[in-house]
């Protein structure tokens, strides 16, 4: 395909930059109102991949998404690049957890972002549009109804590489299977066949994953792995 700046919609790339940089100044919302920092980087992580989620439904070709990507790394450079905002390393300050290296932090958004990169070029713009949905859900409400509900309220500890909980893992099942249903819901494919069975062994996939998973992986994990998952329930 060649580029034609004419294929683009513009009105989708302005909403999009604008919503984007809504989401992640929501992260000094949070702050602002004395959340811990792990909430304010989990609010903040889950706010966004919800938003990521729907993404591909709202843009009518590739060029849409690559624009977009273009304009909000150039802006997130430039403001960075103002001492008096320096808004990356702002980000970076709020959202690393106590104890926790920027590096991790870091490490952790690139291979995230690799992940969705990856699923979303394979799934979005061949007509599987929504097990890229699934796959990020995944992250959106698995992984962060896993720590929102786990960290605070959970009980029955286990280790495999990293503490977690018992009821950390139930809601990383729970939203993953809430995520399917959502989605599926969302493009009208509730009725398919085996849909119940199918998005009950998805949620215990995430959670296994997720369950095994050694720090910072796991958001990269977890979605090419329901990806894959749900690409051999449905597609295959």
């Amino acid at each position: 395909m060649i580029f034609d700046t004419t294929q683009v919609n513009w009105v989708f790339v302005v909403v999009s930059v604008v919503l984007s940089f809504i989401i992640l100044n929501l992260v000094f919302l949070f702050k602002a109102l004395k959340l811990p920092k792990w909430r304010v980087r989990k609010l903040g992580h889950m706010i966004l991949h919800l938003f990521l989620a729907f993404f591909p439904y709202f843009s009518e070709n590739i060029f849409d998404v690559i624009v977009t990507i273009v304009i909000i790394s150039s802006l997130l450079l430039l403001v960075s690049a103002i001492p008096k905002l320096s808004f990356i390393q702002r980000i970076l300050d709020d959202c690393t957890r106590e104890g926790e290296k920027k590096y991790n932090l870091i490490l952790n958004t690139f291979s995230s972002a690799f992940a969705l990169f990856v699923v979303f070029f394979a799934f979005a713009y061949r007509d599987m549009v929504y097990i890229y949905t699934i796959a990020v859900l995944a992250v959106a409400l698995g992984d962060g109804l896993g720590e929102m509900i786990g960290r605070p309220y959970g009980r029955i500890k286990y280790k495999i590489f990293v503490e977690r909980s018992v009821e950390g893992s139930f809601f990383v099942f729970f939203g993953t299977f809430i995520g399917v249903i959502i989605t599926f819901g969302f493009n009208n494919m509730l009725p398919l066949p085996g849909f119940w069975w199918k998005a009950l062994v998805i949620g215990f996939v995430a959670m296994v994953i997720e369950a095994f998973n050694y720090k910072f992986i796991d958001n990269t994990t977890l979605v090419i792995s329901v990806a894959f998952v749900a690409f051999l329930l449905f597609e295959l």
